[in-house]
């Protein structure tokens, strides 16, 4: 026993020192991540420096006061362009560009290094609802505010004044129009928008957190409201603007990919991975197509919705029939499976477009009626209660009644086929929802705070998920404190939302500095950026093909670019600073005296101005600031290497020094009574109380005991899913005695034979077993109960193997014993001898094994011995646990165990339920599923990556449906013909209510938002301008230039907000 649990021990420490040695900084790091870690480490080296030196210039104070490009810094999502002549701005520029790179950078800590762990997701309906009606509850309980109230707290919070212009102008036009409606208590308002937008992020996000798959069909549903969405806001800022500038379509970009760029060049990811980013970018380019194209007509009567009925033509073929002109339009994306798109990135875009492909069009139509839809229900709400209410209540019966039918049968179906219905059914629960949201003014007029403000940052929300909430691509779970899983929820989302709220404001901050309403200056910042980018890309490309990727080659290059940035800011800006910070400290020193309050200090600082033009600053100053910037980077490299060192990793296979601690687990008890457990077997089993508890469990589960993250052993449940990517078309052979054959039992369990090894008293005890998964993965079992046996197979496999003939020799041979040697081949020295020599010829065909054909060899250690149960009395002379711990001692003695390629410690997993060996020998069946998964986790390091079956895409327009498609041809038409964004359930109204007909209002309702907005005058009769085309284009521009003077210079939230039509355009994802 001695021998064997020294050499146990002794391996079990250098696997550990080894370990602990480990330290993988760059290792995994793509071309592009060295890149941004250039890129942003130049820039805070730039940062610190700058702010080191205003520092101990004393100019620190001064530097948001002097053309300063946002006073509030990031309290307000409103930025001037940048002035590159100016030191406060090139430092704001340089500031927001350096918080955002350490969010980026905190995101690649938390997906590469994180301080612990990641965790699997788990799913229990009951917490899901739990906080779904907790978030809701406070929200509407204690967040439910009039619109007005919130308006006012943004513009405190983002730092805007004014507007008492266009408030003047909304009060003017509601004395002339008792119906008016403000943009407070507008029909589908900005508050609500952002309302909507909040409860679906929230419930999108707990879906991922959770994995909770059976409201999928819902979370299909909740992508196709934001997809309308992009399709309604842009719409109506074309409509209404007419700016189809490059800046606009640059700026519209840039917000929905900023982030996204940056993320996938931080951590090598592809692009089709946040799905939702190309998905509304394909489709803003849509809107702007559309109606860029003949835009001098749109604001005829028909021939905007004849280029929308032509859209859905358009949509019609590409989509619903397989007509191959999808597939010629995306030739460039690739069948190769990628991150994110398992089938290929082109089948992946079909699938993921062709889900929402008529949503942006029902958008686009309802904003075109939405003029129409104002006035029906303000028409509505002028009548009695009882014409009012008889008129809606017959559009929400229409509806409801509909909506229904979708509830009982498309939402019912299960994942795959409810995909096909999506893009004709989805909109049914969109357009309730609208109608019964908008029923009154006064729930128009309130809207949950709480809500709005997740939803004005559900673009960050969603691609920060991936990273900093969850992690592995949004497949496990982040965790900072293990073992707390609810308070580890709370500290990770807290951090998740500060800076998901810090990301959303900056990519407004840096889109106002970079890209203003200016076509030179938006092409001068996206050269600029692309021309940096592409030579750090260069650098790292080269410091790759030169081997020197190390992190201090990395913080060289960083430190030296900086420094170069560092002088080209300080000579082309520092001076005129200087000279403007002297003559306003003169200023405000003349103005103390003027006021008489000339004191000691006054004086100390008027001296300190007037003081010698470029000789106040010391040596001192000059040379510390780049010290600092060096030190900065210092502390941000060590921080890297340190997480490194000793954090876990990215989701990947286990690392071969995982051997040492694998087998280092042990059994959990289960109270299977808690309130958890009966409420899942309440809802799923119908089973009111339980009659089998026990304080401490009457349950089991095998668990691995706590390692250090630095060892990168991530231990965890393998399935049937994953098991197949590790033994996918490879041979296996289980050869041993009884204990060996029950884990080959517990192993076929586990990959879906479940009735494998179930007691039965009628089949052979001692024989082979055959078994094919997967059609593909040969599996058997060999009965060999002495080591003479063993070798006797093993041979003969290795002799086969070794004839070069077709024979295929087994990828996994699993060997087992010693049992019964020890009670029927030990009792004499010349047993014992013989045996010896029996084990040393295995170790040797092992290890033939091994160097010949590349097999992993697994030895099974016999499990623990209950001595008391053994049922004969030979067993009980020779086969105690004694007898057993030194029979286990002699195969480590004569090389077994240094032979194998890996070792499975039997004890490890039955030692603590040894009372439950019914025979002294066995085990109930559930026990070996602990030895099945050590195994299982084992294979990661003892077989190289799966054999990945050649995956065939389907084919491009295998979705198509040109039934439903004409069906949704048919709706859209209405919608265009009949002027009714619900697509025909207004009309219902009419059979109660005169007057209301949605084509009865379109002169009223376009021409008071024609006059309003500055807007051409609608031509009704629907014939296109003549000569006077381009002049009334000019006039539409002219009237517009003071309408939108304020969006000119800014570029915030607030700045999109077009009167009462136009939604929350920015933040549409």
């Amino acid at each position: 026993m001695g021998d064997y649990l020294q050499e146990k021990d002794s391996f079990l420490q250098q696997q550990q020192d080894a370990a602990n040695n480990a330290s993988t900084v760059l290792m995994d790091a793509t071309t592009s991540t060295i890149t941004m870690a250039m890129l942003f480490g130049s820039i805070i080296f730039t940062t610190a420096s700058l702010a080191a030196r205003l520092w101990l210039t004393g100019m620190w104070s001064w530097r948001n006061t002097i053309n300063a490009t946002n006073s509030k810094g990031m309290d307000s999502t409103r930025s001037q362009p940048l002035d590159t002549t100016s030191l406060p701005s090139i430092y704001s520029l340089l500031y927001y560009s350096t918080v955002f790179g350490l969010i980026l950078f905190y995101s690649y800590i938390c997906e590469h290094h994180p301080p612990f762990f990641h965790e699997e997701k788990t799913y229990d309906r009951d917490e899901f609802f739990f906080w779904t009606i907790l978030v809701v509850v406070f929200a509407g309980g204690h967040s439910l505010r009039r619109n007005e109230v919130i308006k006012g707290r943004s513009k405190q919070s983002s730092g805007s004044g004014g507007g008492e212009e266009r408030a003047a102008k909304l009060q003017m036009i509601q004395e002339n129009n008792q119906m008016a409606a403000t943009p407070e208590n507008e029909v589908l308002n900005r508050y609500q928008t952002e309302e909507w937008k909040g409860w679906m992020q929230f419930t999108f996000l707990l879906y991922h957190y959770m994995h909770a798959m059976e409201i999928y069909n819902g979370i299909r549903v909740m992508i196709t409201c934001y997809v309308w969405m992009t399709g309604f806001g842009n719409f109506s800022f074309f409509y209404m603007t007419n700016d189809y500038s490059l800046p606009r379509v640059l700026q519209m970009v840039w917000r929905l990919n900023f982030l996204v760029f940056f993320l996938c060049l931080t951590h090598g990811t592809p692009y089709i991975l946040y799905y939702i980013c190309p998905l509304h970018t394909y489709f803003f380019f849509m809107v702007y197509a559309v109606m860029y194209i003949g835009k001098e007509h749109n604001y005829t009567k028909w021939w905007i919705r004849i280029k929308l009925g032509l859209t859905a033509l358009l949509i019609y073929v590409v989509w619903d029939c397989d007509t191959g002109i999808f597939e010629q339009m995306h030739t460039m994306l690739s069948d190769e499976p990628i991150a994110g798109a398992t089938m290929g990135s082109k089948w992946e875009w079909y699938f993921r477009s062709y889900l929402d492909h008529w949503s942006t069009l029902l958008g686009m139509v309802f904003a075109l009626n939405f003029p129409i839809i104002s006035l029906f229900f303000r028409k509505l709400e002028a009548r009695s209660p009882y014409r009012q209410w008889m008129g809606k209540m017959a559009v929400a019966a229409g509806m409801l009644f509909v909506f229904r039918l979708w509830v009982n049968g498309p939402l019912m179906y299960s994942k795959i086929p409810y995909n096909s219905t999506n893009p004709y059914f989805g909109f049914i629960p969109l357009v309730t929802y609208i109608f019964l949201r908008n029923l009154t003014p006064r729930i128009r007029s309130y809207s949950m705070e709480l809500l709005h403000e997740i939803g004005k940052t559900t673009l960050e929300t969603y691609l920060m998920q991936h990273h900093i909430w969850l992690t592995s691509n949004s497949k496990t779970i982040l965790v900072f404190l293990p073992g707390w899983p609810r308070v580890n929820l709370a500290l990770v989302t807290y951090l998740y939302v500060i800076m998901s709220r810090n990301l959303h404001k900056l990519t407004l901050l840096l889109r106002g500095m970079l890209l203003p309403n200016d076509r030179g200056a938006c092409i001068n910042s996206l050269v600029g950026m692309a021309v940096t980018i592409a030579g750090f890309y260069c650098t790292a490309f080269l410091l790759e093909g030169m081997d020197m990727t190390s992190l201090p080659t990395v913080g060289m290059v960083s430190m030296l670019c900086g420094a170069l940035l560092y002088q080209s800011v300080i000579d082309s800006s520092w001076s005129t600073y200087r000279k403007t910070v002297k003559q306003m400290k003169g200023s405000a020193i003349d103005d103390n005296l003027h006021g008489d309050e000339y004191t000691t200090s006054s004086q100390s600082e008027r001296s300190d101005s007037t003081g010698q033009d470029g000789k106040d600053e010391t040596i001192y100053s000059k040379l510390c600031p780049p010290l600092i910037g060096a030190m900065v980077l210092l502390v941000l490299g060590l921080t890297w290497d340190g997480f490194a060192a000793a954090g876990a990793s990215a989701i990947g296979p286990l690392p071969p020094r995982c051997d040492a601690f694998v087998n280092d687990g042990l059994w959990i008890p289960i109270d299977g009574c808690n309130e958890s457990s009966r409420g899942m077997a309440y809802r799923n089993f119908g089973a009111a109380s339980y009659g089998t508890c026990t304080p401490h469990g009457n349950s089991y589960v095998w668990a691995w005991k706590e390692q250090s993250s630095r060892t990168h052993c991530r231990f965890g449940h393998r399935n049937e899913a994953k098991l197949k990517q590790s033994l996918n078309r490879r041979d296996v052979v289980f050869i041993g005695d009884s204990m060996t054959r029950y884990l080959y039992h517990a192993s076929m369990r586990a990959m879906g034979i479940s009735d494998s090894g179930a007691y039965d008293a009628t089949g052979p005890k001692h024989a082979d077993i055959s078994n094919t998964l997967w059609e593909t993965t040969p599996i058997n079992f060999k009965w060999a109960p002495l080591a003479a046996d063993q070798l006797g197979i093993l041979k003969e496999i290795n002799r086969k193997a070794s004839e070069g003939t077709e024979y295929r020799p087994p990828d996994l041979i699993f060997l087992g014993g010693g049992a019964w040697d020890r009670l029927h081949v030990y009792a004499t020295d010349e047993d014992r001898q013989s045996h010896a020599t029996t084990l040393k010829d295995l170790g040797n065909e092992m290890q033939k094994a091994q160097e010949e054909y590349g097999a992993a060899v697994v030895w099974f250690i016999p499990t623990t011995i209950n001595s008391q149960a053994l049922n004969t009395e030979e067993k009980r002379d020779h086969m105690r646990e004694e007898d057993m711990e030194a029979m286990r001692a002699v195969y480590a003695h004569n090389g077994i165990l240094s032979s194998s390629s890996f070792v499975i410690d039997g004890p490890a997993f039955t030692s603590s339920r040894v009372s439950e060996s019914y025979d002294g020998v066995h085990y109930p069946i559930q026990v070996y599923s602990g030895g099945a998964q050590i195994l299982f986790n084992a294979l990661d390091w003892l077989l190289p990556p799966g054999i990945i079956e050649p995956v065939t895409p389907p084919k491009i327009g295998k979705m198509a449906n040109p039934m439903l498609g004409a069906v949704m041809l048919v709706l859209v038409t209405i919608g265009l013909v009949c002027f009714d964004g619900f697509l025909g359930f207004s009309y219902l109204a009419s059979l109660f209510v005169k007057g209301v007909m949605p084509h009865q209002l379109y002169e009223e309702a376009f021409a008071t938002l024609h006059k309003k907005m500055g807007l051409p005058a609608s031509n009704v009769a629907g014939s296109p301008p003549g000569p006077s085309g381009d002049q009334g284009h000019q006039e539409l521009v002219s009237a517009r230039t003071n309408a939108t003077s304020t969006k000119s210079t800014h570029s915030g939230d607030d700045d999109e907000e077009i009167d009462k039509l136009l939604a929350s355009i920015d933040d549409n994802c």
